[in-house]
């Protein structure tokens, strides 16, 4: 788990993905609504953000949550 040294800036975020079973990339960014770094209920880390990429596929917010651990970045770094 790291925090986000991207306040209000674009960052990306890596994480597995269970849905996904793979490591995935996201741009993303904290824009007032997303919660950024909190801990669940059951005890584990969480990192809530608006994902830039799916908000332009679908053209509405589109928030995702990465648990456990992961990994900032101001490049992008997987393909």
């Amino acid at each position: 788990m790291t925090k986000s040294p991207f306040k209000d800036a674009v960052f990306y975020i890596r994480y597995y993905a269970t849905k996904h079973g793979e490591t995935i990339e996201r741009k993303g960014q904290l824009d007032g609504i997303a919660k950024g770094e909190y801990v669940a209920k059951k005890g584990y880390p969480c990192f809530n953000y608006l994902d830039i990429w799916a908000t332009e596929k679908f053209g509405t917010p589109q928030y995702r949550t990465a648990t456990h651990k992961w990994e900032f970045s101001q490049t992008k770094s997987l393909i």
